[in-house]
């Protein structure tokens, strides 16, 4: 009988059960923090919360991170469609395994909300601000990769993006008299027609993308022309600075054309999520815990497109985040079809307890 792998799957079964958007991740906080009370001491800190594994004399602290929220699907039903009801039970199960027991180091275990909009990581870093951490951790379940494989990768693990919403503003007429106003819409389709141009690949460092997400002006009145207008795009890079560089050239060229029309063009910025890069110091201490854990380990060839706000903890301590396939067939995160593999509750937690339990040695 494995008991922390039993209690992870149970655990994981009751989450599935109550799944929460973004920032409103309350029963789920509540059953996790009934879940560690009295094995370990737990530090509510509002949409988020923590649990410490404390020795006295330990001369390192490492942080294991799991996301509390959940993702919204067909017809707008919030379901856990991204895996995070198997990552939360996996670090509640590892804190439960902790206690009693003598490993040399602090242990925190952070259960933050809000990953899916980027806004939790940034509010959850107050750990660093109560806690000394000189390291941490984090996972994600990975479908389409093999079964309970660790997926390392060097530097940029998963891209920066972020949303931008640019609002161009002219003047409505009578649609008869379309000379009288200055209709938006004409500057905004130049804006898409050279998206490809300004996302080449051959102007940044890595891969770049742009995808436009959102485009409406004016409306089904058609006697009126547009006055107003909005284009919503999603901004991805592997790397913060082309991503920055992204999103200043767009807002350029549609400034420029939003000039050429007399209409004037304002930017707005949301889900803002920062490049999760892995510390290089790091990896020689994951790759022997899963080594000592008899994982196979796979190195990727290039960073994962999707975004991870676990970026934002890179700023305040050594950080590192690892894969763990969910099999070769298995439908893609965020899609109808996605199931949980219990293979990735017995690899991760097999991982995340071999670094628990090794020496902590740069």
């Amino acid at each position: 009988m494995n008991e922390p792998l039993d209690h992870a799957l149970a655990l994981r079964a009751q989450l599935h059960e109550i799944p929460e958007a973004s920032g409103c991740e309350t029963r789920t906080k509540e059953l996790l923090m009934r879940d560690l009370a009295g094995a370990c001491e737990v530090q509510d800190c509002g949409k988020w919360f923590y649990a410490a594994h404390r020795e006295a004399g330990a001369e390192s602290a490492l942080c294991f991170r799991a996301d509390m929220d959940a993702v919204s699907g067909v017809g707008g039903r919030v379901y856990h469609g991204c895996g995070h009801d198997g990552h939360m039970s996996v670090v509640a199960s590892l804190a439960r395994a902790m206690a009693g027991r003598k490993v040399g180091k602090n242990l925190f275990f952070l259960f933050q909300h809000a990953e899916e909009t980027g806004e939790g990581a940034r509010e959850a870093s107050g750990i660093f601000d109560r806690e000394s951490i000189d390291a941490i951790f984090g996972f994600h379940n990975c479908p389409g990769f093999p079964e309970g494989a660790v997926l390392f990768r060097d530097d940029v693990f998963a891209c920066a993006s972020r949303g931008l919403i640019l609002t161009f503003s002219g003047v409505q007429s009578h649609a008869a008299y379309p000379e009288n106003g200055r209709n938006p819409a004409y500057p905004m389709a130049a804006l898409l027609s050279r998206l490809p141009e300004i996302g080449d690949p051959a102007r940044y460092r890595g891969m770049t993308l742009v995808t436009p997400v959102g485009f409406s002006a004016g409306g089904r009145a058609f006697g009126v022309a547009a006055g107003r207008g909005e284009v919503c795009l999603t901004l991805r890079a592997w790397y913060d600075r082309d991503l920055e560089q992204l999103e200043e050239t767009v807002y350029e060229t549609a400034c420029l054309e939003a000039e050429k029309a007399g209409v004037t063009v304002t930017r707005e910025e949301t889900e803002v999520f920062a490049a999760t890069r892995n510390d290089p110091s790091l990896k020689p201490f994951v790759a022997q815990a899963a080594e000592a854990a008899g994982l196979t380990a796979l190195q990727l060839q290039e960073p994962f497109r999707w975004s991870e706000d676990f970026g934002r903890y890179g700023a305040k301590a050594k950080a590192f985040y690892f894969g763990v396939g969910g099999g070769e067939t298995a439908a893609g995160l965020h899609t109808p079809g996605y199931q949980w593999n219990d293979c990735v509750t017995r690899s991760a937690l097999a991982l995340l307890t071999a670094l628990a339990e090794r020496p902590f040695r740069l």
